[in-house]
């Protein structure tokens, strides 16, 4: 009786299982809206990169520290506001094909205009 783990060639080639699944919970949109982000040592205007219902990506000029607090806001179409309160989930440093420092957060809890964010990534 033949075992296939016994008798394959360990030489050749795997073939590999499924792709990496994306392990992100939400989908991220690109949304032009004003964000201010705070932490212990800053308050910044930021270009939100890109933005889901479970945080958001910032390009950061100044270095965020991983797993800090932040408090983010955000001024959407029509003058409606979004707080919340974040956590640093990752901070990279600027690539040649980037505009600089990427900073991402997720949202912990929110404080004002969870409903309307959530509206309105729903409709993009």
């Amino acid at each position: 009786m033949s075992n296939p783990a016994l008798d394959s060639d360990p030489s050749a080639p795997k073939v590999p299982s499924e792709p990496p699944r994306e392990q992100r919970k939400h989908p991220r949109f690109e949304l032009a809206v004003r964000c201010w982000i705070t932490d212990a040592r800053h308050t910044l205007y930021l270009r939100v990169h890109d933005i889901s219902r479970g945080g958001l990506s910032v390009r950061a000029p100044v270095p965020f520290a991983p797993s800090g607090r932040i408090e983010v806001g955000l001024e959407l179409p029509g003058g409606r506001r979004v707080r919340a309160r974040g956590e640093v989930v990752w901070v990279r440093s600027s690539t040649a094909a980037e505009s600089g420092p990427r900073m991402g957060a997720r949202f912990v809890e929110f404080v004002e205009g969870e409903e309307e964010l959530y509206q309105l990534l729903g409709n993009a």
